[in-house]
């Protein structure tokens, strides 16, 4: 298995899942803009990466940005591998595509966040 490959088994595809993710009270979230992160605790960890319609009308452009995210995930996942399996959603907010070194801080950012507020929780 590649070291920081992104296979099948993390993607986030359960509608069970999502819909757990995104109750009221269950989930946390964290936000560094343009990018909000949705996690809670789960039996293995899973992403799933959403670029609404309403801010980029062109599959071309929402397609661009979800591989910006997922390649920055991708490259930074080993923040998360020590920790506990989280579901993790991340989510886009913004209607301006910026550079992939942008979004990359953001995701290192939001996964560094998350981990530090895991890691307090567990002592």
């Amino acid at each position: 298995m590649k070291k920081n490959g992104f296979p099948k088994h993390e993607h986030l595809c359960s509608h069970m899942l999502i819909e757990r993710l995104f109750e009221p009270g269950e989930s946390k979230s964290l936000q560094a803009y343009p990018l909000r992160m949705v996690y809670r605790e789960a039996e293995s960890t899973q992403v799933l990466i959403s670029v609404p319609q309403r801010f980029f009308h062109n599959a071309v452009d929402r397609n661009r940005v979800k591989r910006q995210i997922r390649e920055a995930y991708r490259t930074n996942k080993s923040i998360l591998a020590t920790l506990k399996p989280l579901s993790v959603a991340f989510l886009w907010l913004d209607s301006k595509h910026y550079p992939t070194s942008v979004i990359n801080k953001k995701v290192c950012n939001l996964l560094q966040r998350g981990s530090e507020i895991l890691a307090q929780q567990s002592c």
